[in-house]
């Protein structure tokens, strides 16, 4: 074993396989570092400027307020992971992943760049042995106590646009791919609990003519959420309703979709939610539970969502799942597992029907 770098990895692009083990596990440990230059980059719209054609670092600092010589060094270092790319002539230029940290462009990455720099997110992971000990999110502590969409709601107004915005802009790709996958037009109204800005929704909506919807989400979310509504045609085809689904979910639906919400709560909390669920659903015994969430294989087999369960675990006591655990979740919340359903990675769609 040596601590010299092998000549070949140097120009290796990161990440390869073919660099030496050490070396891929230090690319490893500088994960964060690479997160914090692409926030930096994402927040000042680095990669919108350069939609047009490359341009210096003294001209991008320039158009951001910030400091030329800095900015250089942070492009630099977003060039070497691939993220742009200088030219000879000192210019720096999109590549096709750039293309993702533009805000125009459908699937893009801006906003969730932007949010994976916002402080208490950022700061759990300097507390995370406080979890390791105690079992506990240390999110909530570097919040005063409130939960993340407690503190975006009433705190941080810039982050909680950013945060809503991220999330939409997730469901371009994903919405129509999760929409082809299930038949969700058996159900005449489909319920989108926590649904966002209504991107899923507009999506089952779009594929299948017959049904309505109602769209049910804090008041931050549902702001944005008319404005979509009404750019992709389905306003009046959707009720939109403010509210929380720790205190109420509301009646009347046929399917209740529940997307990336579970993994954000510990298991008493979504027993809590699922039961709300169940209430309203009440006696329509054909009614279904649909959510679509990470779930976890076996073993070594990587998911993405490995990742996610545990910073889900720090910022704010959430969790990702295997089958069997969602299957005692579902029946300690009065349903049974159905069945899981394939869906646009990293999700899956678990089934249930009630008990």
């Amino acid at each position: 074993m040596t601590n010299e770098p092998s000549p070949m990895a140097l120009g290796t692009p990161p990440f390869s396989d073919d660099r030496p083990e050490q070396e891929q596990v230090l690319l490893m440990l500088a994960g964060k570092w690479i997160t914090g230059v692409l926030h930096v980059v994402a927040r000042l719209g680095i990669a919108d400027l350069l939609a047009d054609g490359p341009r210096t670092a003294e001209d991008l600092a320039g158009a951001t307020g910030g400091h030329a010589r800095t900015l250089y060094r942070f492009l630099r270092a977003a060039a070497a992971v691939g993220v742009f790319a200088e030219r000879p002539d000192g210019r720096f230029e999109l590549t096709p992943k750039a293309q993702y940290l533009r805000s125009d462009v459908p699937g893009s990455l801006r906003n969730l760049a932007y949010f994976y720099g916002e402080t208490t997110v950022w700061n759990c992971w300097g507390h995370v042995m406080d979890t390791v000990r105690t079992g506990e999110a240390v999110g909530p502590k570097l919040r005063g106590g409130k939960t993340w969409f407690q503190y975006l709601e009433q705190d941080a107004p810039e982050f909680a646009e950013v945060f809503h915005g991220s999330m939409t802009a997730l469901n371009d790709a994903r919405a129509p791919r999760i929409a082809e996958s299930f038949d969700f037009g058996r159900f005449p109204i489909v319920a989108d609990i926590g649904g966002g800005q209504g991107q899923l929704l507009s999506a089952i909506l779009r594929r299948y003519p017959s049904v309505r919807g109602i769209l049910y989400d804090i008041p931050t979310a549902i702001k944005g959420a008319r404005e979509l509504l009404e750019r992709e045609g389905m306003s009046e085809r959707v009720h939109c309703e403010e509210g929380s689904f720790f205190e109420s979910v509301p009646s009347g639906a046929d399917a209740y979709v529940l997307k990336a919400i579970m993994h954000d709560w510990s298991d008493a909390e979504c027993e809590g939610i699922l039961r709300r669920v169940r209430r309203a659903i009440g006696g329509k015994q054909d009614a279904r539970l649909l959510i679509i969430d990470g779930v976890l294989p076996e073993l070594n087999e990587w998911h993405y969502s490995k990742l996610m369960d545990i910073a889900m675990l720090v910022n704010d006591k959430g969790a990702e799942r295997t089958a069997e655990e969602w299957r005692r979740l579902l029946e300690a919340s009065g349903f049974e597992l159905a069945t899981i359903h394939p869906t646009a990675p990293p999700h899956g769609i678990v089934e249930g029907r009630p008990a």
